[in-house]
């Protein structure tokens, strides 16, 4: 469980507080929400930021709103899974962005940050959009990790059943 920090929570909270926003909560990613997963790659960012005296405030906005796309990525086990995870890889900054001006004013730094986060498919333009990239893919490889534990745990329990 994170404690999310009164400065964080002061420039979070205009976002997560969104009707629009709060649509992320049912959306599966990784291993949890969309909703959970932004939070967190938001906080360590900004943490990262705040401690390296960087623009901390975009970080926030721009992190939490890096997977804004709202709707459900589907993976299916088939040839095409490569080209659709690369479309997906390269078009879903696009909707967060698009998405995210209709709701919130941004500036440049925020508008990278979307944009850039998912690098190499989208370039990272300043030090808070190279942390969030980094960080995104830091944090998804332990949601991952944490899926396939489950599933892992899942079947093996099928096993010891029969």
């Amino acid at each position: 469980m994170i404690y999310f920090d009164y400065r964080f929570m002061e420039v979070a909270s205009p976002i997560i507080e969104h009707e629009a926003y709060q649509e992320m909560r049912n959306i599966k990613h990784h291993d949890e929400s969309v909703f959970d997963h932004s939070l967190k790659v938001a906080y360590y960012s900004y943490k990262f930021a705040y401690k390296h005296e960087l623009d901390w405030e975009s970080t926030i906005r721009g992190a939490l709103l890096h997977d804004f796309f709202l709707y459900k990525f589907k993976k299916s086990l088939s040839f095409r899974l490569i080209t659709d995870s690369i479309n997906h890889a390269m078009s879903h900054p696009l909707i967060a962005l698009e998405n995210s001006k209709k709701y919130f004013n941004l500036n440049e730094k925020e508008e990278n940050i979307i944009k850039g986060h998912m690098f190499p498919f989208g370039i990272p333009k300043t030090k808070e959009a190279w942390i969030v990239s980094y960080v995104d893919k830091y944090i998804a490889v332990f949601e991952y990790a944490s899926n396939f534990k489950k599933m892992a745990y899942k079947k093996q329990a099928v096993y010891n059943v029969e």
